[in-house]
């Protein structure tokens, strides 16, 4: 396994009038070399668990442990970790701080101690990985750029370090469609052409659906269920109680319940609620003859 947390608890300003639980006896896995979706509502614990992920947020009580080997153990490395397993936060600006585009780009390979030559080569490569043209954006600013550019210099910048998992963390948030759109794909060319594994944390199932191959859901800091893409929204009824966004299709199935009682909502597409609902409304559906 990737990441395997067990029993854990993270309280914000413990010990205070103001503390507040974010997790709350938090267990569940992440496998290597998937897209693992963590979706759940506001408040459910997302962002609590990415920063505990990324090293950012120290386990305890509970256990983390990182491909086998306990984060809390004197020995474990943690710098490894934060050099295998990349972020791409919410808000692009908290992470894009140079002037340029390129020089932007270029920090984490340069702090590492990479050569010049070897810098430009991890620039211009993670640049192209996410449609950015080297030549053209190299030399641009980055206060200059939209909402969507700056996302994709922001996991250029990432990609620049050559990790082998990186977790987004609500990284639509904020784009209009088309945005959001382009943004789904570059997730999914990553994961076929560089081999990534992703983590992908969301309030939503209309953007990890299609994309992840587990998919964990949160609710008040604890692991309400999982499963994959279609066994987690044959549980359609729960994830709308539980305020998870659904997709359109499960959506709609959900809607037509009323009509057609036995209508399964896990369903990714228009296509498959199309066929759903055909099978539902034939005659042999509900035991009838032909």
């Amino acid at each position: 396994m990737l990441f395997e947390l067990k029993n854990v608890r993270h309280t914000y300003l413990r010990d205070t009038p103001f503390a507040a639980e974010a997790l709350r006896g938090l267990t569940l896995s992440i496998a290597e070399n998937e897209v693992t979706a963590l979706v759940g509502p506001t408040r459910s614990g997302k962002s609590t668990l990415v920063d505990i992920l990324a090293g950012l947020i120290k386990v305890s009580p509970g256990m983390l442990s990182f491909r086998g080997q306990d984060v809390a153990s004197a020995t474990f490395n943690m710098e490894r970790l934060r050099a295998i397993v990349g972020v791409v936060f919410q808000a692009p600006e908290a992470q894009i701080f140079e002037e340029t585009v390129g020089k932007d780009v270029s920090f984490g390979p340069q702090r590492k101690g990479v050569s010049l030559a070897e810098s430009r080569r991890l620039v211009q490569s993670s640049l192209e990985m996410v449609g950015l043209s080297y030549e053209d954006f190299r030399t641009r600013y980055t206060y200059a750029l939209s909402g969507g550019q700056k996302r994709r210099v922001a996991i250029a910048g990432v990609l620049a370090l050559q990790p082998e998992v990186i977790i987004f963390d609500e990284p639509t948030a904020g784009l209009d469609p088309h945005g959001r759109r382009e943004l789904l794909d570059l997730i999914t060319r990553l994961k076929h052409e560089q081999h990534l594994g992703i983590i992908y944390a969301s309030s939503s199932l209309e953007d990890v659906a299609e994309l992840a191959d587990t998919i964990h859901i949160l609710d008040q800091g604890k692991l309400a269920f999982s499963g994959t893409p279609h066994e987690v929204l044959a549980r359609a009824s729960e994830l709308d109680t539980l305020q998870v966004e659904l997709p359109e299709a499960a959506r709609i199935a959900l809607s037509l319940r009323a009509i057609y009682p036995d209508l399964p909502t896990n369903v990714l597409t228009l296509e498959e609620l199309e066929e759903a609902i055909i099978q539902a409304s034939t005659p042999t559906a509900s035991g009838g003859s032909v």
